[in-house]
């Protein structure tokens, strides 16, 4: 069996997935696609429709904020540093936001951020290796599936927190009472 590969709508992306023959994951990519009716657009085989299943799943659980990253079966070759890295960008937490030098110095080569940089550069599995949390000291630098959907995705978790610990604390408010003395 050779590589498979399946693209399939799930709002708000488009996403292009190809498998090796034992059905790791090897590539992952994505891009903006607004239309609302989830549906497989291209699928090379029926063995891949198991798997695309599998990562639909697994995306559902990324999205909806019960996991870190896209926990899926996947094959990266990687070096020990590129090793180190992405195994560090696993252990963020959704809304999680470094630099490149904070990761740097994280695992361990305080002065490889630009090496970081570059590393992440090439990231082919961007939500499993969740790279869009990591920043340039000024702001947003680049994303291998583009600075708008870089900008989405680090937008999107930081107010899920922000919501998050409001709702905490108007439910909070709520339980005590609502006092109006200080009007």
């Amino acid at each position: 069996m050779e590589i498979q590969e399946a693209i399939f709508n799930v709002f708000p992306f488009e996403i292009h997935l190809i498998w090796n023959e034992v059905g790791e994951l090897t590539r992952l990519q994505f891009r903006f696609n607004f239309d609302r009716d989830p549906k497989i657009i291209y699928l090379s085989s029926p063995q891949a429709l198991k798997w695309l299943k599998n990562f639909y799943f697994a995306f559902l659980d990324y999205w909806n904020f019960k996991e870190n990253y896209i926990k899926v079966p996947h094959k990266i070759l990687a070096t020990d540093f590129q090793a180190k890295i992405l195994r560090e960008l696993q252990r963020l937490k959704i809304g999680e936001i470094l630099t490149y030098k904070k990761l740097s110095e994280r695992i361990g080569y305080k002065r490889a951020y630009r090496a970081v940089g570059k590393v992440l550069s090439n990231n082919p599995l961007p939500l499993v290796y969740p790279c869009h949390r990591i920043i340039g000291n000024k702001g947003l630098t680049g994303y291998s599936q583009g600075l708008l959907i870089k900008q989405f995705l680090i937008y999107r978790e930081l107010n899920y927190n922000f919501l998050t610990s409001n709702v905490k604390k108007v439910t909070q408010i709520f339980k005590e009472g609502l006092k109006f003395d200080n009007l």
